[in-house]
Protein backbone atom coordinates (compact mmCIF):
# COMPACT_ATOMS: atom_id res chain seq x y z
CA UNK A 1 0.00 0.00 0.00
CA UNK A 2 2.52 2.40 0.90
CA UNK A 3 4.72 1.98 -1.84
CA UNK A 4 1.89 2.41 -4.53
CA UNK A 5 0.79 5.68 -2.63
CA UNK A 6 4.39 7.34 -3.14
CA UNK A 7 4.58 5.93 -6.41
CA UNK A 8 1.16 8.51 -6.98
CA UNK A 9 2.65 11.06 -5.31
CA UNK A 10 5.69 11.41 -6.92
CA UNK A 11 3.73 12.66 -10.05
CA UNK A 12 2.49 15.34 -7.80
CA UNK A 13 5.01 16.64 -5.27
CA UNK A 14 8.53 17.09 -4.74
CA UNK A 15 8.27 15.05 -1.60
CA UNK A 16 6.50 12.74 0.36
CA UNK A 17 5.78 10.41 3.44
CA UNK A 18 3.44 8.54 5.67
CA UNK A 19 2.98 6.48 8.50
CA UNK A 20 0.60 3.39 8.47
CA UNK A 21 -0.42 2.15 11.94
CA UNK A 22 -2.53 -0.76 11.96
CA UNK A 23 -3.88 -2.11 15.64
CA UNK A 24 -5.98 -4.88 17.35
CA UNK A 25 -6.34 -4.26 20.88
CA UNK A 26 -8.11 -6.74 23.39
CA UNK A 27 -9.41 -5.43 26.70
CA UNK A 28 -10.98 -7.52 29.57
CA UNK A 29 -12.47 -6.62 32.93
CA UNK A 30 -13.15 -7.58 35.54
CA UNK A 31 -15.81 -6.35 37.91
CA UNK A 32 -16.06 -7.01 42.12
CA UNK A 33 -17.78 -9.61 42.11
CA UNK A 34 -15.41 -11.31 39.40
CA UNK A 35 -17.67 -10.73 36.52
CA UNK A 36 -15.60 -10.42 33.08
CA UNK A 37 -16.59 -8.40 29.72
CA UNK A 38 -14.66 -8.43 26.94
CA UNK A 39 -14.00 -5.80 23.83
CA UNK A 40 -11.91 -5.66 20.69
CA UNK A 41 -11.00 -2.62 18.78
CA UNK A 42 -8.93 -2.36 15.57
CA UNK A 43 -7.98 0.62 13.85
CA UNK A 44 -5.81 0.95 10.51
CA UNK A 45 -5.38 4.76 10.08
CA UNK A 46 -2.64 6.28 7.91
CA UNK A 47 -1.09 9.95 7.90
CA UNK A 48 0.57 11.32 4.84
CA UNK A 49 2.77 14.33 4.04
CA UNK A 50 3.66 16.30 1.08
CA UNK A 51 5.66 19.18 0.05
CA UNK A 52 4.94 20.96 -3.57
CA UNK A 53 5.72 23.68 -5.12
CA UNK A 54 7.78 24.94 -1.83
CA UNK A 55 4.41 24.25 0.58
CA UNK A 56 3.82 22.04 3.12
CA UNK A 57 0.36 20.03 4.22
CA UNK A 58 -0.30 16.53 5.75
CA UNK A 59 -3.75 14.44 6.24
CA UNK A 60 -4.53 11.81 8.01
CA UNK A 61 -7.14 9.34 8.01
CA UNK A 62 -8.25 5.76 7.51
CA UNK A 63 -5.87 3.71 5.30
CA UNK A 64 -8.85 2.25 3.13
CA UNK A 65 -9.32 5.76 2.09
CA UNK A 66 -5.49 6.61 1.45
CA UNK A 67 -5.93 7.75 -2.07
CA UNK A 68 -8.25 10.70 -0.48
CA UNK A 69 -6.12 10.91 2.68
CA UNK A 70 -3.08 11.66 -0.01
CA UNK A 71 -5.61 14.07 -1.90
CA UNK A 72 -6.29 16.30 1.19
CA UNK A 73 -2.58 16.50 1.49
CA UNK A 74 -2.12 17.86 -1.72
CA UNK A 75 -4.79 20.49 -0.88
CA UNK A 76 -3.40 21.44 2.85
CA UNK A 77 -0.05 22.12 0.91
CA UNK A 78 -1.52 24.19 -1.53
CA UNK A 79 -2.50 26.15 1.17
CA UNK A 80 -0.03 25.90 3.19
CA UNK A 81 3.17 28.06 4.04
CA UNK A 82 5.99 27.81 2.08
CA UNK A 83 8.77 25.68 3.71
CA UNK A 84 11.95 23.71 3.43
CA UNK A 85 12.30 20.03 4.64
CA UNK A 86 15.63 17.84 3.46
CA UNK A 87 13.60 14.24 4.39
CA UNK A 88 16.20 11.22 5.09
CA UNK A 89 17.37 8.75 2.66
CA UNK A 90 17.05 4.90 3.45
CA UNK A 91 19.69 4.11 5.99
CA UNK A 92 21.02 1.14 8.66
CA UNK A 93 18.53 0.84 11.33
CA UNK A 94 19.24 -0.50 14.67
CA UNK A 95 17.87 -3.72 16.59
CA UNK A 96 15.51 -2.97 19.34
CA UNK A 97 12.71 -5.58 20.51
CA UNK A 98 9.59 -4.62 19.72
CA UNK A 99 7.08 -7.74 19.67
CA UNK A 100 6.77 -10.12 21.82
CA UNK A 101 5.25 -13.59 19.92
CA UNK A 102 3.79 -14.50 23.85
CA UNK A 103 1.91 -11.23 23.50
CA UNK A 104 0.95 -11.47 20.55
CA UNK A 105 -0.81 -14.78 20.94
CA UNK A 106 -2.71 -13.83 24.16
CA UNK A 107 -6.43 -15.07 23.70
CA UNK A 108 -9.56 -13.71 25.67
CA UNK A 109 -9.20 -16.31 27.70
CA UNK A 110 -5.81 -15.64 28.97
CA UNK A 111 -6.36 -11.90 29.44
CA UNK A 112 -9.42 -13.26 31.69
CA UNK A 113 -6.68 -15.55 33.95
CA UNK A 114 -3.95 -12.60 34.25
CA UNK A 115 -6.99 -10.35 35.15
CA UNK A 116 -8.15 -13.22 37.68
CA UNK A 117 -4.54 -13.92 38.90
CA UNK A 118 -4.27 -10.14 40.18
CA UNK A 119 -7.73 -10.26 41.57
CA UNK A 120 -6.53 -13.15 43.67
CA UNK A 121 -3.69 -11.95 45.44
CA UNK A 122 -6.03 -8.82 46.00
CA UNK A 123 -8.96 -10.59 47.44
CA UNK A 124 -7.09 -10.70 51.04
CA UNK A 125 -7.38 -6.97 51.49
CA UNK A 126 -10.42 -6.88 51.66
CA UNK A 127 -10.99 -3.87 48.87
CA UNK A 128 -13.61 -3.30 46.37
CA UNK A 129 -11.97 -3.74 43.18
CA UNK A 130 -11.83 -4.09 39.24
CA UNK A 131 -9.11 -5.74 37.51
CA UNK A 132 -8.12 -5.65 33.78
CA UNK A 133 -5.67 -7.24 31.61
CA UNK A 134 -5.11 -6.04 27.84
CA UNK A 135 -3.24 -6.73 24.98
CA UNK A 136 -2.54 -4.66 21.48
CA UNK A 137 -0.36 -6.03 18.78
CA UNK A 138 0.18 -4.04 15.47
CA UNK A 139 2.42 -3.24 12.45
CA UNK A 140 3.55 0.10 12.29
CA UNK A 141 4.99 1.06 8.49
CA UNK A 142 7.12 4.42 7.25
CA UNK A 143 8.15 5.26 4.05
CA UNK A 144 9.17 8.26 2.09
CA UNK A 145 9.23 9.22 -1.82
CA UNK A 146 13.50 8.89 -1.30
CA UNK A 147 13.20 5.43 -1.45
CA UNK A 148 12.42 4.71 2.75
CA UNK A 149 10.42 1.17 3.27
CA UNK A 150 10.26 0.15 6.62
CA UNK A 151 7.69 -1.85 8.43
CA UNK A 152 7.87 -3.43 12.10
CA UNK A 153 5.58 -5.35 14.45
CA UNK A 154 4.55 -4.31 17.94
CA UNK A 155 2.96 -5.51 20.66
CA UNK A 156 1.98 -4.23 24.13
CA UNK A 157 0.37 -5.69 27.25
CA UNK A 158 -0.99 -4.12 30.21
CA UNK A 159 -2.63 -4.96 33.63
CA UNK A 160 -4.13 -3.05 36.32
CA UNK A 161 -6.31 -2.73 39.05
CA UNK A 162 -9.11 0.34 40.00
CA UNK A 163 -9.40 0.57 44.17
CA UNK A 164 -12.34 2.07 45.00
CA UNK A 165 -12.51 3.86 49.11
CA UNK A 166 -9.57 5.66 49.49
CA UNK A 167 -9.28 9.55 49.40
CA UNK A 168 -9.32 9.35 45.24
CA UNK A 169 -9.08 7.12 43.09
CA UNK A 170 -7.07 4.49 43.02
CA UNK A 171 -6.12 3.32 39.33
CA UNK A 172 -2.35 1.25 39.03
CA UNK A 173 -1.38 -0.55 36.21
CA UNK A 174 1.89 -2.01 34.65
CA UNK A 175 2.59 -1.99 30.77
CA UNK A 176 5.35 -3.63 28.75
CA UNK A 177 6.02 -5.37 25.15
CA UNK A 178 5.64 -8.61 26.97
CA UNK A 179 3.10 -10.42 28.64
CA UNK A 180 3.05 -9.23 32.66
CA UNK A 181 5.30 -11.79 34.93
CA UNK A 182 4.65 -12.74 38.77
CA UNK A 183 6.74 -10.39 39.64
CA UNK A 184 4.58 -7.32 37.88
CA UNK A 185 1.61 -8.71 39.59
CA UNK A 186 3.40 -9.11 43.11
CA UNK A 187 4.30 -5.00 42.45
CA UNK A 188 0.86 -3.97 41.85
CA UNK A 189 -0.21 -5.62 44.93
CA UNK A 190 2.51 -4.30 47.32
CA UNK A 191 1.66 -0.93 45.84
CA UNK A 192 -2.01 -1.26 46.48
CA UNK A 193 -0.73 -2.55 50.03
CA UNK A 194 1.51 0.33 50.91
CA UNK A 195 -1.67 2.78 49.91
CA UNK A 196 -4.42 1.34 52.09
CA UNK A 197 -2.09 0.18 54.73
CA UNK A 198 -1.90 3.40 57.37
CA UNK A 199 -4.65 4.82 58.62
CA UNK A 200 -5.74 8.63 58.29
CA UNK A 201 -4.61 11.22 60.25
CA UNK A 202 -6.95 13.88 62.32
CA UNK A 203 -4.63 17.04 61.45
CA UNK A 204 -5.71 20.38 61.55
CA UNK A 205 -2.09 21.88 59.85
CA UNK A 206 1.03 21.34 58.12
CA UNK A 207 4.01 23.02 58.17
CA UNK A 208 4.36 26.17 55.39
CA UNK A 209 7.01 23.63 54.10
CA UNK A 210 8.23 20.10 54.44
CA UNK A 211 10.85 17.97 53.12
CA UNK A 212 8.64 15.51 50.60
CA UNK A 213 9.61 11.95 49.95
CA UNK A 214 8.24 11.60 45.78
CA UNK A 215 7.77 8.00 44.99
CA UNK A 216 8.06 7.09 40.86
CA UNK A 217 4.61 7.95 40.35
CA UNK A 218 4.71 11.53 41.33
CA UNK A 219 8.61 11.92 40.31
CA UNK A 220 7.28 11.05 36.75
CA UNK A 221 4.84 13.70 36.99
CA UNK A 222 6.69 16.61 38.83
CA UNK A 223 9.17 15.87 35.00
CA UNK A 224 6.16 17.41 33.01
CA UNK A 225 7.55 20.83 32.89
CA UNK A 226 11.52 19.68 32.62
CA UNK A 227 10.03 17.44 29.32
CA UNK A 228 8.05 20.32 27.65
CA UNK A 229 11.12 22.57 27.71
CA UNK A 230 13.55 19.76 25.90
CA UNK A 231 10.69 19.73 23.06
CA UNK A 232 10.65 21.19 19.69
CA UNK A 233 10.88 24.75 19.34
CA UNK A 234 10.67 25.79 23.12
CA UNK A 235 13.83 23.92 23.29
CA UNK A 236 15.25 26.17 20.38
CA UNK A 237 14.04 28.82 22.61
CA UNK A 238 15.61 28.35 25.49
CA UNK A 239 18.70 28.86 24.36
CA UNK A 240 20.68 30.85 27.24
CA UNK A 241 17.77 30.43 29.37
CA UNK A 242 18.32 26.88 30.34
CA UNK A 243 18.51 25.84 34.27
CA UNK A 244 20.63 23.02 35.62
CA UNK A 245 18.81 20.76 38.03
CA UNK A 246 20.96 18.40 40.72
CA UNK A 247 24.43 17.58 39.61
CA UNK A 248 23.64 13.70 40.28
CA UNK A 249 21.08 13.21 37.80
CA UNK A 250 20.95 12.77 33.93
CA UNK A 251 17.97 12.09 31.94
CA UNK A 252 17.88 9.89 28.96
CA UNK A 253 15.37 9.31 26.16
CA UNK A 254 15.98 5.52 24.62
CA UNK A 255 13.70 4.07 22.13
CA UNK A 256 16.79 1.43 21.79
CA UNK A 257 15.60 -0.29 24.75
CA UNK A 258 14.33 -3.77 24.27
CA UNK A 259 10.48 -4.60 25.21
CA UNK A 260 9.73 -1.12 26.34
CA UNK A 261 6.69 0.67 25.07
CA UNK A 262 8.04 3.57 23.60
CA UNK A 263 10.86 1.17 21.86
CA UNK A 264 11.16 1.46 17.94
CA UNK A 265 14.17 1.46 15.14
CA UNK A 266 12.68 4.37 12.97
CA UNK A 267 10.57 7.06 14.14
CA UNK A 268 7.71 8.82 11.98
CA UNK A 269 9.72 11.01 10.21
CA UNK A 270 11.81 8.04 8.60
CA UNK A 271 14.76 8.60 10.79
CA UNK A 272 16.83 5.74 12.57
CA UNK A 273 16.26 6.14 16.09
CA UNK A 274 18.80 7.08 18.98
CA UNK A 275 19.41 7.10 22.57
CA UNK A 276 19.38 10.60 23.21
CA UNK A 277 21.17 12.61 26.36
CA UNK A 278 18.28 15.02 27.45
CA UNK A 279 20.17 16.17 30.68
CA UNK A 280 23.86 14.99 31.72
CA UNK A 281 25.06 15.65 35.10
CA UNK A 282 22.08 17.87 36.03
CA UNK A 283 22.56 20.16 32.85
CA UNK A 284 20.75 20.54 29.87
CA UNK A 285 21.95 19.26 26.94
CA UNK A 286 19.47 18.30 24.18
CA UNK A 287 15.68 18.27 23.29
CA UNK A 288 13.88 16.48 20.92
CA UNK A 289 13.78 17.78 17.42
CA UNK A 290 10.66 16.06 15.04
CA UNK A 291 11.68 16.68 10.95
CA UNK A 292 9.32 19.70 10.25
CA UNK A 293 10.96 21.77 13.54
CA UNK A 294 14.90 20.75 12.59
CA UNK A 295 14.50 21.58 8.89
CA UNK A 296 13.16 25.24 10.21
CA UNK A 297 15.91 26.11 12.21
CA UNK A 298 18.40 24.22 9.97
CA UNK A 299 19.31 21.39 12.47
CA UNK A 300 19.52 17.78 12.34
CA UNK A 301 16.50 16.38 13.31
CA UNK A 302 16.62 13.43 16.29
CA UNK A 303 14.88 10.60 15.23
CA UNK A 304 12.13 11.17 17.36
CA UNK A 305 9.02 12.13 15.22
CA UNK A 306 6.02 11.08 15.66
CA UNK A 307 2.81 11.40 13.04
CA UNK A 308 0.15 8.81 13.58
CA UNK A 309 -3.85 9.08 12.30
CA UNK A 310 -5.35 12.23 12.87
CA UNK A 311 -2.62 14.06 15.44
CA UNK A 312 -0.46 16.88 14.26
CA UNK A 313 2.82 15.73 13.13
CA UNK A 314 5.26 16.73 16.19
CA UNK A 315 8.33 15.44 18.36
CA UNK A 316 7.36 12.81 21.14
CA UNK A 317 9.20 10.91 23.81
CA UNK A 318 9.78 7.22 23.72
CA UNK A 319 11.19 5.32 26.72
CA UNK A 320 12.40 7.92 29.43
CA UNK A 321 15.12 7.06 31.60
CA UNK A 322 16.30 9.23 35.05
CA UNK A 323 19.71 8.02 36.30
CA UNK A 324 21.76 9.13 39.13
CA UNK A 325 25.81 8.97 39.12
CA UNK A 326 25.69 7.78 42.65
CA UNK A 327 24.07 4.58 44.51
CA UNK A 328 20.60 5.13 45.17
CA UNK A 329 19.38 5.30 49.18
CA UNK A 330 17.05 2.47 50.57
CA UNK A 331 16.24 3.98 53.92
CA UNK A 332 14.82 7.38 52.59
CA UNK A 333 12.33 7.69 55.51
CA UNK A 334 15.21 7.89 57.35
CA UNK A 335 16.39 10.73 55.44
CA UNK A 336 13.09 12.01 55.35
CA UNK A 337 12.99 11.88 59.01
CA UNK A 338 10.10 14.34 59.57
CA UNK A 339 8.20 14.89 56.67
CA UNK A 340 5.60 13.81 53.79
CA UNK A 341 5.55 10.56 51.40
CA UNK A 342 3.82 11.33 48.44
CA UNK A 343 2.80 8.52 46.17
CA UNK A 344 1.30 9.79 43.97
CA UNK A 345 0.26 13.91 42.18
CA UNK A 346 -3.53 14.46 41.15
CA UNK A 347 -2.52 15.83 37.86
CA UNK A 348 -4.58 18.86 37.09
CA UNK A 349 -4.04 21.99 34.62
CA UNK A 350 -0.25 22.32 36.72
CA UNK A 351 2.19 21.98 36.87
CA UNK A 352 2.47 25.01 34.46
CA UNK A 353 4.35 23.74 31.71
CA UNK A 354 5.98 26.84 30.42
CA UNK A 355 6.68 28.35 33.88
CA UNK A 356 7.22 25.19 35.92
CA UNK A 357 5.24 26.83 39.06
CA UNK A 358 3.19 24.12 40.44
CA UNK A 359 -0.05 23.78 43.27
CA UNK A 360 -1.25 20.46 42.76
CA UNK A 361 -3.64 17.78 45.15
CA UNK A 362 -1.90 14.65 47.03
CA UNK A 363 -4.51 12.27 47.98
CA UNK A 364 -2.04 9.64 48.10
CA UNK A 365 0.24 11.44 51.18
CA UNK A 366 1.89 10.28 54.36
CA UNK A 367 2.92 11.78 57.42
CA UNK A 368 6.58 10.67 58.05
CA UNK A 369 7.93 10.69 62.12
CA UNK A 370 10.69 9.80 63.30
CA UNK A 371 11.74 7.93 60.00
CA UNK A 372 9.19 5.99 59.74
CA UNK A 373 5.33 6.28 58.33
CA UNK A 374 3.09 6.92 60.88
CA UNK A 375 0.00 7.85 59.06
CA UNK A 376 -2.31 9.32 55.79
CA UNK A 377 -3.01 12.79 55.19
CA UNK A 378 -6.03 14.03 53.64
CA UNK A 379 -6.50 17.49 52.07
CA UNK A 380 -3.16 17.70 51.52
CA UNK A 381 -1.86 20.04 48.48
CA UNK A 382 1.76 20.73 47.23
CA UNK A 383 3.12 24.17 45.60
CA UNK A 384 6.29 25.65 44.20
CA UNK A 385 8.76 25.48 41.21
CA UNK A 386 9.69 22.60 39.87
CA UNK A 387 12.85 23.72 38.34
CA UNK A 388 13.75 24.98 42.14
CA UNK A 389 12.72 21.78 43.53
CA UNK A 390 14.95 19.56 41.61
CA UNK A 391 17.78 21.81 42.40
CA UNK A 392 17.23 21.03 46.38
CA UNK A 393 17.08 17.06 45.90
CA UNK A 394 18.60 15.14 49.25
CA UNK A 395 18.64 12.05 48.37
CA UNK A 396 18.03 10.04 45.47
CA UNK A 397 16.23 6.31 45.74
CA UNK A 398 17.37 2.64 45.03
CA UNK A 399 14.07 1.70 44.26
CA UNK A 400 13.96 2.73 40.08
CA UNK A 401 11.99 0.86 38.11
CA UNK A 402 9.96 0.67 34.88
CA UNK A 403 6.23 1.89 35.04
CA UNK A 404 5.44 1.47 31.18
CA UNK A 405 7.78 3.81 29.32
CA UNK A 406 9.43 5.71 32.13
CA UNK A 407 12.37 4.30 34.73
CA UNK A 408 12.59 6.89 37.80
CA UNK A 409 13.39 7.06 41.22
CA UNK A 410 12.08 7.99 44.19
CA UNK A 411 13.26 11.76 45.21
CA UNK A 412 13.47 13.33 48.70
CA UNK A 413 13.24 17.32 48.12
CA UNK A 414 13.66 20.19 51.29
CA UNK A 415 11.33 23.15 51.17
CA UNK A 416 8.45 21.79 49.10
CA UNK A 417 5.42 24.20 50.03
CA UNK A 418 2.69 22.53 51.87
CA UNK A 419 -0.98 22.88 52.50
CA UNK A 420 -3.81 21.24 53.65
CA UNK A 421 -7.31 22.22 51.96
Amino acid sequence: MIAGVLADLRARASHADLVRARDETVTVTLDGDGAAAASIDQSDTVQIRVLADGRLGWSGGATASAPAVADSACRSAAAGDPAEMFFPAPAALPTVITRSPAAAALMVQDLVRLAGSLADRLRRLNLRIETWAERSAGTVEVGNSRGVLVSYDVTLTGIGVSVAGGPAPCRLHVAGVAPPGESDLDALVADVEARFGPAALDLTSLPATARVWFKPRAVRALLAPVLVRHTGDRWIGSRGRRRAIDPRLSLLDDPLIDSRPGSRPICDDGIPTQRLALIRAGQPVAGLLDLRTASRHQLPATGHGMRRGYRAPGAAFSNLVLESSEPGTADLAGLVGEGLLVSEIEVGPAPNPERGIFRVAVPWCYRVAGGRIVGRVEGASLAGDVLRMFERVVAIGADAEWRGAVRVPSLVIDGVGVALR
